[in-house]
């Protein structure tokens, strides 16, 4: 028996070398996919070891801020008393000026802004006056405008009160006389 290699063998024999080496080169790759997963794994892992210690640090400062909490609670309260501005009697003061016969400009002339202002125009008629301040809110250098009329034999009243938030006793002040 002689062993003669035919033109068909020819084709066999390459198909068998192509297989064998699509199966070791499909081997090479799953080897080496797996070594990329195995590192993939590891890198995973860190991950969920660092992300772990991270959770536990920060659960434990949180634990620290909440004991601590009490404390830096009445330390601020204590530091905003401490830095409370005092309110002088000059911080807030008033000017008033009287443009025409019967319109009033009350001025704050200070250095603070009065909140709850009001004016007192004492027992002149409700009837007589317009606008008058009950609880309005006068920034430094502003003004707020209003109305007293003389009519009915009730002149304007020789002065007024001025009362706002933060004032010990209210303040009095002329009424400009009206040539």
């Amino acid at each position: 028996m002689t062993m003669a290699l035919e033109a068909g063998d020819w084709g066999g024999w390459a198909g068998v070398a192509v297989a064998v080496l699509t199966v070791a080169v499909g081997l090479w790759q799953q080897r080496r996919q797996n070594r990329r997963q195995v590192e993939a794994d590891a890198i995973a892992r860190r991950h969920a070891e660092v992300a772990e210690r991270r959770a536990l640090a920060t659960e434990e400062a949180i634990q620290r801020l909440i004991e601590g909490l009490p404390a830096a609670v009445q330390a601020h309260a204590q530091a905003q008393v401490a830095a409370a501005p005092t309110r002088h009697a000059e911080a807030v003061s008033w000017e008033l000026e009287r443009p025409s016969k019967n319109v009033f400009v009350l001025w704050n002339t200070g250095t603070e802004t009065a909140a709850g202002v009001k004016v007192d125009v004492g027992d002149h008629p409700a009837g007589l006056t317009r606008r008058v301040p009950e609880d309005a809110v006068v920034r430094k250098d502003a003004s707020i405008e209003f109305m007293m009329l003389g009519a009915w034999g009730r002149p304007v009243p020789r002065q007024i009160r001025v009362e706002w938030d933060g004032a010990a006793e209210p303040a009095v002040l002329r009424v400009p006389q009206w040539d």
